[in-house]
């Protein structure tokens, strides 16, 4: 009789956030979702009125042109207020800037940056995004 004793195997143990450095301001680190089923549904249904509006208006008039421009940022604004969960190391003012008003407090190129990097921890390509 042989004695099989198989190692043991304990559950994985998955973080639901991934942390960056950025890129804009070394200082800074921020967290951000990753995604899930549910997740992505959420974030899709959210999306989805937006970037239908945004492909329209970009083949538009200027003024058509200016619209879609504008919703595209509030698409960057939806993704970074989705998927941000913390930020550190980024004060305004003498002040600490929380995850919730990063939009509107952070250097526009750390917002951009953040928005980026949820894009890409959803797993869409530029093309895909724009026809999610």
């Amino acid at each position: 009789m042989t004695n099989c004793s198989s190692p043991s195997h304990s559950d994985p143990d998955y973080l639901s956030t991934v942390w960056h450095d950025s890129q804009t301001i070394p200082s800074v680190r921020f967290a951000t979702r990753r995604v899930s089923l549910a997740r992505r549904i959420q974030l899709t249904r959210r999306v989805r009125e937006l970037t239908l509006r945004h492909e329209f208006l970009k083949a538009g008039d200027p003024a058509d042109q200016l619209e879609a421009s504008l919703s595209e940022m509030l698409v960057q604004e939806l993704l970074i207020e989705w998927g941000l969960v913390e930020i550190t190391g980024l004060t305004m003012d003498g002040q600490t800037v929380k995850a919730d008003a990063v939009v509107k407090d952070a250097p526009e190129a750390l917002a951009l940056e953040i928005a980026a990097a949820v894009q890409r921890e959803i797993g869409l390509s530029e093309d895909e995004r724009k026809n999610f």
